[in-house]
């Protein structure tokens, strides 16, 4: 077996393990042949027909969960290529039938096969690399997470135009990743990973270190904040341009598309903003969404609130600092089910968001668009102070801890 030093520099490892993330987020890629299966299934209600898009997110919910106990029994690897096989089944298979209840079966095979890989997409990354170079692999996993999303709903949609079922032969990109995964992270490259792991487990069991759980627990509520707060991007931009009666409002579907690409670039710059910016960049990052919230609450035109989508957009750099922060501060034996519960608190802040929104809307007395958006900016000022009191915390301790190793 090769020096696991060496391992770690091979650049189809880097691939193999990046590429899982493509289709992580692709449930709705599909989304454009529900019209035309609206018709298909007309003894359907149409809301059954819309669940086909949601149903993966909650078999999503469920399996991240079980990963953990899939990885104990499984290994990682073998769980990571049991998701990727089961997304593929449950991806093409609607391609094949026309029986609803398969595909409705389908639908939740593909939400739990991306579920089983989820929280495998960060922590291996942990298990391989540290330091900048982890950061800069955490930012190029968000952004291939988000740019994998537009990619395949962009390949589906050309799919769609030759039927329905066409569309979601886009899964069949399940392939090649599978084959890069299983070249790049092997079976020895893995037998090094365990190895070290162990070592790390049995150097830590000895050390009794309360307060680090307890930052990474808070900064996974911080985004469960955040996630109630970012999905007013897509639920609320088309009602608030109506309300504000801006001109050209057929820019908003290009405008979201735009800003999605532009912020998974973006994300791909965290390793550099990250060393600059130390445990303030979540700080910066919400006093940007905040900025660009309000700015879309107070735009005169579709080309203001364009711009200031973008801003709103780019707050997609918190996904690398989370993840990096549970990770550097939860011990190797508890990563995997750290990093899925942040997982599952992100997709239910994203499932509760609608509801959040509301509620805080009636509590202030003001439940339009404009005001949700005002609202989602306020929460995100209100996240940003949060994390501003954990940086100071986190420097504190490493300048008591830089005294003791100094006395």
């Amino acid at each position: 077996m090769e020096n696991a030093v060496l391992q770690k520099r091979k650049p189809i490892l880097k691939i193999g393990i990046l590429s899982i993330s493509t289709l992580l987020t692709a449930a709705g890629a599909v989304s454009g042949a529900v019209p035309a299966m609206v018709k298909q299934f007309s003894t359907h209600s149409q809301s059954s027909v819309q669940a086909l898009i949601t149903i993966p997110s909650i078999a999503m919910m469920i399996f991240v969960l079980l990963s953990t106990f899939f990885i104990k029994i499984l290994g990682k690897r073998r769980t990571v290529l049991l998701g990727l096989i089961v997304g593929l089944i449950g991806g093409i298979t609607p391609f094949f039938t026309n029986n609803f209840t398969l595909i409705e079966i389908a639908r939740f095979l593909f939400g739990a096969g991306n579920g089983l890989y989820s929280s495998s997409t960060v922590s291996l990354i942990s298990d391989l690399y540290e330091g900048d170079e982890q950061r800069n692999l955490l930012g190029i996993q968000s952004a291939i997470s988000t740019l994998g999303n537009s990619l395949a709903t962009f390949i589906a949609g050309i799919l769609l135009g030759a039927g329905w079922h066409n569309a979601y032969l886009v899964y069949l990109v399940f392939i090649p990743i599978i084959i890069l995964f299983s070249i790049g992270y092997n079976k020895d490259v893995e037998k090094s990973i365990v190895a070290t792991n162990r070592e790390k487990a049995s150097v830590e069991s000895g050390k009794k270190e309360k307060k680090l759980p307890l930052k990474a627990f808070l900064a996974i509520i911080l985004a469960f904040l955040y996630f109630n707060a970012i999905m007013a991007l897509s639920t609320d931009s088309g009602l608030a341009i109506a309300q504000l009666k801006l001109s050209n409002s057929g820019m908003l579907s290009t405008g979201l598309a735009i800003a999605g690409i532009v912020g998974g670039f973006i994300t791909m710059l965290y390793g550099p903003i990250y060393k600059v910016l130390k445990h303030y960049t979540p700080v910066v990052i919400m006093f940007m969404g905040t900025i660009g919230f309000i700015g879309m609450a107070y735009s005169k035109n579709m080309w203001m609130f364009s711009i200031f989508m973008v801003i709103v957009s780019s707050t997609s750099l918190i996904f690398p600092y989370i993840y990096g922060a549970v990770m550097e501060d939860v011990p190797v034996s508890s990563k995997d089910f750290a990093i899925s519960i942040a997982k599952v608190f992100n997709n239910f802040g994203a499932f509760l968001s609608p509801y959040t929104l509301v509620l805080l809307g009636k509590v202030f007395n003001h439940g339009d668009a404009v005001s949700e958006l005002i609202i989602a900016g306020i929460l995100m000022l209100v996240i940003g102070i949060a994390f501003l009191l954990l940086a100071f915390s986190r420097n504190k301790d490493l300048v008591n801890k830089s005294d003791k190793e100094e006395a």
